[in-house]
């Protein structure tokens, strides 16, 4: 068995909160300048919402507040 497979079953025994760990961990680890760039298809749907937005045909919601019901809604409210 190649050792990307061995390495994906040992993660897949670890616990969620460990996995969700060696996920962040292995994202901090690739410089910004590594990441596959986005899909056409993504820079289309990102410039029809951008479009839309400056178009008043959308609206934006602040951070804190997509972040405080994100936290709710996973039961991580303090």
């Amino acid at each position: 068995m190649p050792v990307f497979d061995e390495i994906l079953d040992a993660a897949r025994k670890l616990t969620p909160t460990d996995r969700l760990r060696l996920v962040d961990a292995l994202w901090e680890d690739i410089s910004p300048s590594e990441w596959p760039l986005p899909s056409e298809e993504w820079i289309a749907e990102a410039q029809r919402r951008s479009d839309a937005f400056d178009g008043g045909r959308a609206s934006a919601t602040p951070w804190t507040e997509v972040r405080a019901r994100a936290r709710q809604k996973a039961g991580l409210d303090e």
